[in-house]
């Protein structure tokens, strides 16, 4: 067990970010393209998901909720 966690430990420790890694000034151009490559994957699943969804008229239940007519309210 022992060796799994320094296995792990030393995995963990090359994948992150070094002291002076973190203070460097990021490029402005690079993390605006990142956002808008973020953004538009989600966009893209987003209404990839709503094509893919059945109509609400093939399901009954909804169907009729949108067929049904108001009641009207009570007179006094």
């Amino acid at each position: 067990m022992h060796t799994l966690e320094t296995a792990l430990v030393n995995y963990w420790s090359r994948k992150t970010l070094s002291e002076k890694d973190l203070l460097e000034t990021p490029d402005i151009g690079k993390v605006l393209l990142r956002t808008a490559i973020g953004f538009a994957a989600f966009t893209v699943l987003i209404l990839g998901l709503d094509w893919m969804a059945a109509p609400t008229i093939d399901r009954p239940q909804v169907a009729v909720v949108d067929q049904a007519a108001l009641m009207p309210e009570p007179r006094e």
